[in-house]
């Protein structure tokens, strides 16, 4: 058997880092809001709207694509992720086949 090495092709996506401020209106998309016995916020999540994970907490963030919504922790969305800018725009571009 031979492998072949490959490289993920880069996607856009819109995001927002969840926040005590705006979790109850992250949570109208992803699931239930709930609190903990220390008070802290987060979202129980609708498992058929967001496969990846079970809670949401403040700091996660959460991708939309399309119809397509994942939550991913901080941690994880800055490993995976960066900001879409000028420097970046060109290879997107010629990867997805824009011209």
């Amino acid at each position: 058997m031979e492998l072949t090495n490959y490289v993920r092709k880069p996607f856009a996506v819109k995001a927002i880092e969840v926040t005590t401020d705006n979790i109850e209106e992250v949570a109208k998309y992803v699931g239930d809001l709930k609190e903990k016995d220390d008070g802290t916020p987060y979202i129980l999540v609708d498992r058929r709207l967001v496969p990846n994970v079970f809670r949401v907490y403040p700091g996660f963030f959460m991708t939309k694509m399309g119809e397509n919504i994942r939550c991913y922790s901080k941690k994880i969305f800055e490993e995976q992720f960066m900001p879409l800018d000028d420097t970046v725009q060109p290879w997107l571009d010629f990867l997805e086949g824009n011209k």
